[in-house]
């Protein structure tokens, strides 16, 4: 049996697409999972290995060689930035693999999936010319652009890591077509989209009742967002209209200003967030699902992200602004509504707009999509990219 080690810096239980890929894999290879947070998926040899290159002494130093390694390539001296990744990269990661986790580095491996550009290093100084299949669900170099600090700081180190590492990578696969060319343009590799499709549910659209229409918006607590925007929509809609904001909770004073936010406003609620699995089945009792997305950063403007198919799953109708990628799909599948701005008047106007009659639509649009719009196909088409990576 062929031997697949999928890494993941997150919490594989509550990140969906390693769960997903884990899922998929798990009875066809022989997977080992490797992941730096949270618990291991059950049928899976899981290695946790909490705090990797967290330390202070080894951020300095990864943060320094990024910058002195990023000018190196900017001067034309690509060999001297590639000795400066491997003489700092590779005995750290060797130290590692030998001590703390069992001696992985000592196994071989058909292939390596990194779900993190991070763990890049990790999975070449492991091993010996592997295979790697990096998820760049993101555009790395531009994660959070809009905060000055993560420019100088972190950005760097994204963009010497994608200059090191991608193109060593036997394949590359991400969210949306905007950010494939951003990867193609800025390094030169060619990345895949896998859209970030549930799991179908066998549901149905929860009918409409007339003067009460139920919004929701789902997922964490970003300031890039600007999830403000979203309780505000609500000071200019008709009284038909409810938001309830079921976010992952967080220690900051942002999350505390949203609170005080929406408990100001009669028509907005926050409520506690559901396990993962839970969330297309719990949200499936709403009518629309709202996320009104500022660009603020690159990622932002070519989002596709999950919450978008789980509204879809959950046979809601789909509200938001003029994302690029997000708008191609609801007008696509005819499934929502996409406000001329990304300002919270202009929404607002938007939704006052809609009949009872036409939100039901809309769910049934959505009904449809989710037949096309759900994790079959990706898992289909990721197993044929596996297969033709290690020849099984």
């Amino acid at each position: 049996m062929k031997k697949i080690l999928i890494m993941c810096a997150s919490d594989p239980q509550t990140d969906p697409r390693p769960n997903r890929m884990i899922r998929w894999f798990k009875d066809e290879y022989a997977v080992t999972l490797l992941a730096l947070d949270g618990a291991g998926v059950d049928g899976v040899e899981s290695i946790r290995v909490p705090n990797f290159g967290q330390g202070f002494a080894f951020t300095v130093l990864r943060k320094c060689t990024a910058l002195l390694g990023i000018l190196f390539v900017r001067l034309g001296l690509r060999g001297l930035a590639e000795g400066l990744s491997t003489s700092v990269h590779a005995p750290i990661a060797k130290h590692i693999a030998s001590t703390e986790l069992n001696k992985l580095g000592e196994r071989t491996f058909d292939l390596v999936v990194s779900h993190d550009l991070v763990l890049l290093p990790l999975a070449f100084a492991m091993f010996e010319n592997p295979k790697v299949l990096l998820d760049a669900r993101e555009f790395y170099p531009s994660h959070y652009e809009d905060r000055p600090l993560w420019r100088l700081v972190s950005q760097p180190e994204m963009d010497f890591l994608c200059e090191m590492y991608l193109r060593r990578c036997a394949g590359i696969i991400t969210v949306s077509e905007g950010i494939a060319r951003e990867y193609e343009r800025r390094y030169g590799v060619n990345a895949h989209v896998v859209m970030s499709l549930p799991e179908f549910h066998d549901l149905s659209p929860s009918p409409v009742r007339e003067g009460s229409i139920r919004i929701i918006h789902h997922g964490i607590v970003s300031q890039s967002r600007r999830l403000e925007k979203m309780i505000a929509i609500m000071d200019f809609v008709d009284d038909r209209f409810s938001l309830d904001l079921m976010l992952v909770p967080q220690k900051s004073r942002y999350w505390s200003k949203l609170i005080e936010t929406a408990g100001s406003r009669r028509n907005v609620r926050m409520i506690p967030p559901v396990s993962m699995s839970e969330i297309i089945h719990f949200t499936n009792s709403y009518d629309i699902g709202l996320f009104l997305c500022p660009p603020t950063t690159f990622n932002l403007k070519f989002a596709m992200p999950n919450k978008l198919f789980e509204f879809i799953q959950a046979r809601l109708a789909v509200a938001i602004g003029p994302s690029v990628e997000m708008q191609k799909i609801v007008e696509k599948y005819q499934c929502g509504v996409v406000s001329n701005d990304f300002e919270p008047r202009s929404m607002a106007q938007t939704l006052n707009r809609l009949t009872s009659q036409r939100i039901a639509y809309y769910k049934e649009q959505s009904n449809k999509a989710s037949k096309e719009l759900n994790a079959h196909a990706n898992a289909e088409r990721t197993r044929i990219m596996v297969q033709e990576l290690i020849g099984s």
